[in-house]
C-alpha cells in the first residue's frame, strides 16, 4: 500500500488579496492532479531541477537511503577549565611540558611524561622539591624512583644514597660510570667517621662554620646516647660532659673520633672533672661505648678511610652487611652514615642532588633520623636537593605510634608537605590513611586500588596523572629486583 501526498489548505495570516488568489489557483491545481506516492514526487522534483540519483547537502535520493542533511551544526558548549576538568578528570590535563627526565607514558594524556624537580619549581607546579614515593611490594615503586634517579644523572644532576639496607642501590651505581659505593659492615674494609666536618661552605665565615660543624658533631652524639638507652633523656649533668668531651677532643685533633670522645668522657679532664664530678660522664660514656667496642666496632671508631666524592655522579652507602644485625645496630649504622653523608651533600654550593632514603620507614622511626630529614625537608632549596622517600604504605608510621604520637605527626607531615607524590598499588585495607595523608579523590583512590605493576598515580602539585613507567631491558637487568623469585 503507498501513500500519497493529499491537500492540507490554510490560510496564513496576513495575506493580501493577489497572494490569496495566486494561493488558491495553486490548490485548485493540485486537486485535479494526478496522486503521486512521495517517492515519485521526489523524483519529479529532482527531474524539474536536473538533480536525478545526485546527492546534494541531504544525501543520496535515491531508495533505502539515510535522506537528510549531512551538514549540522549543533549548538557548541561552552564551560571553564574547572568546569571541564572535574567533569571529566585527567582527560583536559596539559601535561607538564617536555623538559626534565622521561618517565614513561601519560595513560590517560597519551603522550610522553617527564619530570624533573627543579624545573617544576621553576615553573611554579610544586612549591618545593621533595618527592615521596609509595607502593606495596612488588609494584614497581623501586623501579620508578631507580628510573628517576639514573635519567636524572644523564641530565647534568647528581644522586646521593644515605642508606643501602638491601644491597638494591649497588648494582645501579655500579653501572653508571664514576658511580661509587662505600660498604660498611662487619668485615668490611671501609671505615667512615661520622664526626668529619665534610666539604665547607665559601658562604661561611670561620667561625660560622665552626659552629655548624660543632652543632652537628654534638646532636650525632646525644642522637647515639638516645639510641642506646630509649626513653632516657641526658640529664643536665650529662649534656655538660658530651660538650666538653667533644671540646677537649677538637682540641687535641681537629677531625675527632668517636674513641677519643669516649675517652675523654670516661677520663675527664680536671676541669671537666670539677665542673661535672669525676664520674659525671661515666654513663655517657658507657652508652656510646657500643659504637667502639660493641656491634659497630670496626665501621665508625677510626679516621674515615673513603671521602665523600662531589663529582661522582652517585654516591651509594651500602649497610646490605647488618642484614640480621640487631634494631639497635641498624638504627646507630643509619645515623653514622646518614649523619656522615649529610655533611657532604647540604653544601649550599654544591650540585643539584637527589638524595635517596630507601626503606623510609626505618628512617621515619628513628627520632634523630627523623630530625635531620625534617630540616632537610625545609632547607631543601637553599641545598639545591630534592630529597626522595621511598617506602610500603602510610600505616607503617603506626611503627612509630598512634595518632596522638608526636614523632608520628612530624613523619606524617613529611608526606604531606612533599609536593610531588607517587603512589602505586595500595590494598584496600590501606586506602583510607592513604587519602587522609596524601590528600586523594574518590576517583583517585579507586584507581590506585587497581593499578597494574609498573603504574603509579603522579600528584604534581594539585594535578594528576596515571604514568607507566617504562623501563628498557638492560635498565630492567640492572633495577630489578625478583631475581629470586624467577
Amino acid at each position: 500500500m503507498s501513500k500519497h501526498v493529499g491537500t492540507v489548505g490554510f490560510a496564513p495570516a496576513g495575506e493580501t488579496h493577489g497572494q490569496r488568489q495566486a494561493r488558491r489557483r495553486r490548490e485548485r491545481s493540485l486537486a485535479t492532479s494526478p496522486k503521486l506516492s512521495l517517492q515519485e514526487l521526489r523524483a519529479q522534483r529532482a527531474a524539474d531541477k536536473g538533480e536525478a540519483g545526485s546527492t546534494g547537502d541531504w544525501g543520496n535520493r535515491a531508495g533505502a537511503t539515510l535522506w537528510g542533511p549531512h551538514r549540522a551544526q549543533p549548538a557548541p558548549h561552552r564551560a571553564s577549565t574547572l568546569t571541564m576538568a572535574a567533569a571529566y578528570p585527567f582527560l583536559t590535563e596539559s601535561g607538564l611540558g617536555p623538559e626534565g627526565t622521561y618517565i614513561g607514558k601519560d595513560l590517560f594524556g597519551s603522550g610522553a611524561f617527564c619530570y624533573d624537580p627543579w624545573v617544576m619549581y621553576d615553573k611554579g607546579f610544586i612549591s618545593g622539591p621533595s618527592i615521596v614515593v609509595i607502593g606495596t611490594v612488588g609494584t614497581g615503586k623501586s623501579m620508578c624512583g631507580k628510573s628517576l634517579v639514573t635519567r636524572s644523572i644523564t641530565l647534568g644532576r647528581k644522586a646521593a644514597v644515605a642508606s643501602d639496607p638491601k644491597g638494591e642501590w649497588v648494582p645501579v651505581a655500579n653501572a653508571i660510570p664514576g658511580g661509587k659505593v662505600i660498604s660498611v659492615g662487619p668485615g668490611r674494609v671501609a671505615r667512615v667517621n661520622p664526626l668529619d666536618a665534610g666539604p665547607r661552605s665559601s658562604a661561611l665565615t670561620d667561625a660560622q662554620w665552626q659552629a655548624v660543624v660543632r652543632q652537628r658533631r654534638r646532636h650525632l652524639l646525644v642522637a647515639l646516647v638516645s639510641l642506646m638507652r630509649p626513653g632516657v633523656p641526658l640529664t643536665p649533668v650529662e649534656h655538660t660532659a658530651l660538650d666538653m668531651a667533644l671540646s677537649d677532643a677538637v682540641a687535641a685533633n681537629t677531625t675527632p673520633t668517636l674513641p677519643m670522645v669516649l675517652e675523654y668522657l670516661l677520663n675527664p679532664t680536671p676541669a671537666t672533672a670539677a665542673l661535672v664530678g669525676p664520674n659525671g660522664g661515666t654513663g655517657v660514656g658507657h652508652s656510646l661505648r657500643r659504637t667502639v667496642s660493641g656491634d659497630l666496632e670496626g665501621m665508625f671508631d677510626a679516621p674515615s678511610t673513603v671521602a665523600f666524592d662531589a663529582d661522582a655522579p652517585i654516591m651509594v652507602l651500602d649497610t646490605s652487611a647488618l642484614i640480621g644485625a640487631s634494631e639497635q645496630a641498624l638504627s646507630l649504622a643509619t645515623v653514622c652514615g646518614a649523619t656522615w653523608l649529610e655533611a657532604a651533600v647540604t653544601n649550599p654550593g654544591g650540585a643539584k642532588r637527589l638524595v635517596v632514603y630507601d626503606e623510609g620507614w626505618r628512617m621515619l622511626a628513628d627520632p634523630y633520623m627523623l630530625a635531620k630529614m625534617s630540616e632537610q625537608w625545609r632547607l631543601a632549596r637553599s641545598y639545591g636537593i630534592a630529597n626522595l622517600l621511598i617506602m610500603h604504605k602510610i600505616a607503617d608510621l603506626n611503627e612509630i605510634g598512634d595518632s596522638t604520637s608526636g614523632l608520628r605527626q612530624k613523619a606524617l607531615g613529611l608526606l604531606t608537605e612533599a609536593d610531588t607524590r607517587v603512589i602505586y598499588r595500595q590494598k584496600h585495607d590501606a586506602m583510607r590513611l592513604t587519602k587522609e595523608a596524601l590528600g586523594l579523590t574518590e576517583a583517585e583512590c579507586e584507581h590506585v586500588e587497581n593499578l597494574p605493576k609498573g603504574v603509579g598515580l603522579w600528584k604534581v602539585g594539585n594535578r594528576s596523572f596515571i604514568v607507566a613507567n617504562q623501563v628498557t631491558t638492560d635498565e630492567l637487568a640492572v633495577f630489578g629486583t625478583d631475581e629470586r623469585m624467577l
